[in-house]
């Protein structure tokens, strides 16, 4: 994907959440794997996360999905566009995108997005707080960047969508068929489509210091037992009771300091967290929750197990330690077990779809592991979403 005289390296080090990288050509004869028609259906799914943005005069106006087919044969020429979440999450040809930016961590990435706009449509001036990748399909879009903005860049107040007041516009592109576009965090764009388009977004996480800090408290919180509190046996006799005396303050510091310095609790909590799914409530899990008893007996009727296109999956090693995360749950691997440790590599090799399960039948520990991968939904049968 990245231009001939750019390798990842050097992406990483000058462009990376620095500056933004327009990439002309960078799928050579880019077909779309979706058809305007196809992402309408997808927008008409209750579970399926869509909005309709229309633009005119300067005018803007949100519609949330899910959508009925009669909203789309009533719609105008130009001026509107349908824009779709995690559409890689429901089709394996979307998802296949994401092996174009295989140098960025798995952890890292969200989503696809996928919008289609009409003549003149777009979802005007905004910014981000995460890095994308822009790949244009069918159609052409005029971009324009501007200015970095945060949290105090003034937005409009005339509508739902997040549009910035200023727009000082420094750059502008047109984008065709299978270039891309990268933008930093920050750095405020807009895209309008000249005719009409198609375009994905490639989306990568960025948990705020404030989900960091909370979903950790929360995990500690739920390891607490209601014994565990605040002590002071050497308590002394002060002047004013109504003083914070600096050896309580100190005392409570120690507490909090404390609860940091637990690296493996730290680090199983990373893996959890960062492997959690963007739509847990999307889930599958199979109907009756088998055994490894009975998962190894039928193995011989599940000779490949497909990787649920949510599914995330992570793995740590430190020292003799090796972890695989799954769905916001982990499991301890034993690293000098060869035939687990290359299923953990298949599993969390996003190129591989499709886990062979005779190849690992032999290995109890193996079996294992693909039974709770099943039981939870990890794993499916190849034809579950077929």
């Amino acid at each position: 994907m990245l231009p001939h005289n750019i390798n990842p390296e050097t992406f990483l080090r000058d462009y990376w959440q620095k500056k933004p990288l327009l990439i002309k050509n960078a799928f050579p004869d880019f077909k779309d794997p979706i058809s305007p028609e196809e992402l309408a259906g997808l927008a008409c799914e209750e579970e399926v996360e869509s909005r309709l943005v229309f633009n005119e005069n300067d005018t803007w106006r949100l519609q949330n999905g899910p959508f009925l087919e009669k909203d789309f044969t009533s719609l105008p020429n130009e001026h509107w566009s349908l824009l779709v979440q995690a559409v890689d999450q429901w089709l394996p040809q979307v998802k296949k995108l994401l092996k174009s930016v295989n140098f960025i961590p798995d952890w890292r990435l969200d989503d696809v997005m996928v919008s289609y706009a009409t003549e003149k449509a777009g979802i005007g001036p905004h910014f981000d707080y995460y890095d994308v990748i822009i790949v244009q399909g069918q159609g052409q879009r005029h971009w324009q960047l501007g200015q970095h903005c945060d949290h105090l860049s003034r937005l409009r107040t005339d509508t739902e969508l997040q549009i910035l007041q200023d727009f000082m516009v420094s750059d502008t592109f047109t984008l065709e068929c299978g270039d891309a576009l990268y933008i930093p965090p920050g750095i405020a764009h807009q895209g309008t489509s000249l005719n009409d388009s198609l375009s994905y977004s490639i989306g990568f996480r960025a948990p705020s210091y404030s989900e960091i800090i909370s979903h950790y408290a929360a995990s500690l919180c739920a390891e607490t037992t209601e014994d565990q509190r605040y002590s002071d046996p050497d308590l002394s006799l002060q002047t004013n009771p109504a003083e914070l005396s600096l050896e309580s303050v100190d005392r409570m510091k120690s507490l909090l300091m404390n609860a940091l310095q637990n690296e493996q609790e730290i680090e199983q909590w990373f893996g959890r967290y960062m492997t959690q799914r963007k739509y847990p409530e999307l889930s599958y899990f199979p109907e009756i929750e088998l055994t490894t008893e009975n998962f190894a007996d039928i193995l011989a009727l599940m000779p490949s197990l497909e990787k649920h296109p949510a599914a995330r999956l992570a793995f740590f090693r430190k020292d003799e330690l090796l972890y695989l995360f799954a769905d916001g749950e982990a499991f301890i691997i034993n690293p000098f077990n060869k035939d687990l440790t290359a299923l953990v590599a298949a599993l969390c090799d996003r190129n591989i779809a499709l886990i062979n399960s005779m190849t690992y039948g032999s290995s109890l520990d193996c079996i294992n592991l693909l039974c709770k991968l099943y039981n939870q939904g990890t794993l499916i049968e190849n034809e579950e979403l077929h």
